[in-house]
């Protein structure tokens, strides 16, 4: 299982590398990080543990239209006590903010959890952006994942994320007929260039 795990997130980090805040220009989005989870004092007795670490959480996304971007992600507890592999699905709202230094967001989606059994979670969160830079840039998150009752395998709980970002565009159209690449000025304000 941990040989089939690996395989997975090296197939899924050399497919996503070759990928380049997403925005209208640069759609897409690459995330690497961490994660945490925490469960209430009374669902950590129903699941086994209070708090796990997951490590590493690899995200990719893509702006879809208005203000409006679809992320797709997974997550795994390395060597905790409980099992917990998370893949997740979320629509995020940056209200116009995406071409900003700083980008916040609110989130819907939904997750499926491998924990003890395979449970389908619902997500609602809010999060966002610092872009130190037209590519890269510092994210965060923290969800609320909402299990139902009838699953005794896995209770609701809160789930935080942080990692490094990288946007990107897949398209050709910033080339130029000899194949260099045209030189862009970027409309975004590096934090070394603000005024204190």
């Amino acid at each position: 299982m941990k040989r089939n795990r690996t395989l997975l997130v090296i197939f899924f980090f050399v497919f996503c590398v070759n990928l380049f805040s997403q925005n209208q220009e640069k759609k897409w989005i690459l995330a690497f990080g961490s994660a945490s989870v925490l469960y209430s004092s009374e669902n950590s007795s129903a699941v086994g543990v209070r708090y796990l670490e997951l490590f590493p959480r690899v995200a990719v996304g893509r702006y879809m239209f208005k203000n409006v971007t679809f992320v797709g992600s997974i997550s795994s507890s390395n060597g905790a006590t409980q099992k917990y592999i998370t893949f997740d699905g979320e629509a995020r709202y940056d209200f116009g903010t995406s071409g900003n230094r700083i980008s916040p967001y609110i989130s819907v989606g939904g997750s499926f959890i491998a924990a003890k059994h395979l449970t389908p979670t619902i997500n609602l969160g809010a999060g966002g952006t610092l872009w130190i830079s037209d590519k890269f840039g510092l994210t965060g998150q923290i969800l609320f994942k909402l299990s139902e009752t009838k699953f005794s395998s896995q209770r609701s709980h809160n789930f935080g994320t942080a990692g490094l970002v990288y946007r990107f565009s897949l398209s050709k159209n910033n080339e130029s007929s000899s194949g260099r690449s045209k030189i862009r000025t970027s409309k975004r304000k590096r934090l070394w260039n603000s005024k204190n």
